[in-house]
């Protein structure tokens, strides 16, 4: 295990912690417009019930899916949960606009190790996170992923689809800002860190930490590209590639 001195060097302030508040507004109650229309439904449909389980969401920003999941499951109620993210700014945010009662919100970077013992937990959410790390800080937060997670356990996992990192590099719209950061176009003029990284590059990854998954690539609905008409340039790409993964 990394020690806490060595982590600090590793990683440094969380990006998010700069623009938290911007990131906060762009967001809203569900996510933006693509989480809103296309990407909430699935995951939620993806989740059986709450009752009982132990659930961790991982880079939860602003904390609102957590709060959809429990309004959907009204009546159930998990045996654990966490909320997690490695802005401290962000964490805030979560735990005062979408507070829920008896969660315990973690900072915690998804690199680090997780605080929870072997085969521990029943579900992890992780939407959007993944696809801001480098392949070795990855394949530490799978293997973390793995370890935490019991036999029948699910890990929830989304990432925006290297086809649309493409399309955009392609139109010259990936950039490194003065950190040396990569960082995509978001919402609200925001810049968004992202790694490029190819589709059998996550199967290597996933597959070598002792996954298996079920996969669904998901593109714009009409809703969402009428929010976002600039999305019609990238053309017929998927935004997000999907992944259900259960323990080998």
């Amino acid at each position: 295990r990394l020690s806490a001195d060595k982590l600090t060097s590793l990683f440094p302030m969380p990006y998010y912690d700069r623009i938290a508040a911007n990131w906060h507004e762009a967001a809203g109650y569900q996510g933006g417009s693509f989480k809103k229309y296309v990407l909430n439904d699935l995951l939620l449909k993806k989740i059986s019930a709450v009752s009982g389980k132990a659930i961790l969401e991982l880079g939860a920003g602003n904390g609102y899916f957590m709060r959809l999941a429990l309004d959907r499951f009204s009546g159930q109620a998990p045996q654990r949960l966490v909320i997690s993210d490695n802005s401290r700014k962000l964490l805030a945010i979560a735990g005062s606009t979408f507070y829920i009662p008896g969660a315990e919100y973690l900072e915690l970077d998804v690199r680090a190790p997780y605080p929870f013992d072997d085969q521990s937990l029943d579900l992890i959410l992780a939407t959007m996170v993944f696809n801001e790390v480098s392949s070795g800080g990855l394949k530490r937060a799978l293997a973390e992923c793995r370890r935490v997670l019991r036999p029948d356990g699910i890990l929830l996992l989304t990432v925006t689809h290297p086809d649309f990192i493409t399309g955009l590099d392609q139109r010259g719209m990936i950039k490194k800002n003065k950190d040396g950061i990569w960082t995509m176009p978001g919402a609200k003029h925001l810049r968004l860190p992202v790694v490029p990284r190819r589709l059998k590059d996550y199967e290597r990854l996933l597959a070598k930490s002792g996954f298996t998954w079920q996969a669904t690539d998901l593109f714009a609905s009409e809703k969402v590209l009428n929010e976002k008409p600039g999305l019609r340039n990238i053309g017929n790409r998927p935004l997000a590639l999907f992944r259900e993964c259960r323990p080998v």
